[in-house]
């Protein structure tokens, strides 16, 4: 494989990778106040 081709997939890891590290922390953090749309909560 040429270089450009090493430099593509290590760009492309990393992107992808860093991409699924933001998502499940995004999803795994709870968020600090719940918001409630108005005349749904008690």
């Amino acid at each position: 494989m040429t270089v450009g081709g090493w430099i593509w997939m290590i760009v492309s890891l990393v992107f992808v990778w860093g991409l699924t590290f933001w998502c499940y922390r995004r999803v795994l953090t709870s968020p600090q106040e719940e918001r409630v749309p108005p005349g749904y909560g008690p």
